[in-house]
């Protein structure tokens, strides 16, 4: 099979405009982050695969596809949960220097599970002992051939706080946490949109600080928006 090779260009640059559908709506974490227990993100997990419009691209239907795994990790704060991202290494043949959540491809005889708590140990150093597994979102198929399972997860700030974390830079350049409330703030949130082998591509972004969040990490966390807010529903 012949993959797909998307084309170099600056994200930054493609042309964008904000969600306004939403833009002048409240994030709906605000409203409810004190409800935004783990109890009631395994529930919503449970039934997430009933959750219209996610973006799935294709729900990795390809006999060629990839199949891979990354741990959304939340740490517990006093104002919610902060989700653990990286920024990829630049010279890693897929998605180099992107932010990404930490993970990579399942291995012979692995589960999701074990494929994610295998990597973020091998990236940042991450104890999987201390981590709580939620549950898993539906597959999500990237552009480049990846079929990627996201395994929610949890851990407390104090253990969080002990970790002894240590980067791969053959793997990782950078670690780095946001507000789950900032990610999900959809008054942030921009669409960009560009032209791609005769289609007409859509992704979401959004800029933290320094870091610019897109691509497949921004769609899967996405999805989890949809997952959670579907819960309240």
């Amino acid at each position: 099979m012949t993959q797909s090779i998307i084309p170099i260009f600056n994200p930054r640059a493609v042309p964008h405009m904000a969600w306004s559908e939403h833009a002048k709506m409240p994030a709906w974490i605000e409203q409810n982050w004190q409800s935004l227990n783990r109890i009631f993100i395994k529930r919503a997990l449970m039934h997430a695969q009933d959750v219209s419009d996610l973006w799935r691209q294709d729900v990795c239907l390809s006999e060629n596809v990839r199949h891979a795994a990354v741990l959304v990790l939340l740490i517990e704060s006093e104002q919610g949960y902060d989700v653990v991202l990286t920024t990829r290494a630049a010279h890693l043949r897929h998605h180099a220097g992107q932010v990404s959540f930490v993970g990579g491809r399942i291995e012979t005889g692995e589960t999701p599970i074990q494929t994610a708590l295998r990597e973020a140990n091998e990236e940042i150093g991450l104890n999987p002992d201390d981590v709580m597994i939620l549950g898993a979102m539906p597959d999500y198929q990237t552009i480049t051939g990846f079929c990627v399972t996201p395994i929610v997860a949890v851990m407390s700030a104090s253990l969080w706080q002990v970790q002894a974390i240590r980067i791969d830079a053959q793997e990782v350049d950078q670690m780095f946490t946001v507000p789950l409330r900032t990610l999900f703030d959809r008054a942030q949130v921009r669409v960009h949109t560009f032209e791609y082998a005769e289609k007409s591509r859509v992704f979401l972004s959004i800029t933290h600080g320094e870091f610019f969040i897109w691509g497949a990490s921004m769609a899967m966390l996405h999805n989890f928006d949809l997952i959670l807010r579907a819960g309240f529903e």
